[in-house]
């Protein structure tokens, strides 16, 4: 299945923490994620409803850098594929892969 997904390049939209608090991983540390970013799928970070699950946007990044020791680059990659993979316009999309390419040439 990771191998298609990669292959056909099937977006994957993660919620981490929701992911632990609704028992699909048994915890955080143990999240696919950074597996699958690597196996060449597209995915991206995402928060779940914050009044429900806690963590908005920024502090999923925070926690896939801090529990999964997601990269930098892995980071910018999930943050691309969510422009790549939007219903957005195309010049937005451009403008915000261009914004994640800019941020990660800063980040070393």
């Amino acid at each position: 299945l990771v191998q298609r997904l990669a292959r056909e390049a099937i977006c994957l939209d993660v919620c981490p923490s929701s992911n632990v608090l609704l028992r699909s991983v048994p915890s955080l540390e143990e999240h696919p994620l950074p597996a699958l970013l690597r196996a060449g799928v597209p995915v991206t970070i995402n928060s779940d409803d914050p009044l429900l699950f806690g963590p908005r946007l920024l502090e999923e990044y925070e926690a896939c850098r801090a529990e999964l020791h997601m990269t930098d680059e892995e980071l910018a990659r999930a943050a691309t594929c969510s422009f790549e993979h939007s219903m957005a316009p195309e010049d937005v999309k451009r403008r915000g892969v261009a914004d994640v390419k800019r941020w990660l040439e800063g980040a070393g």
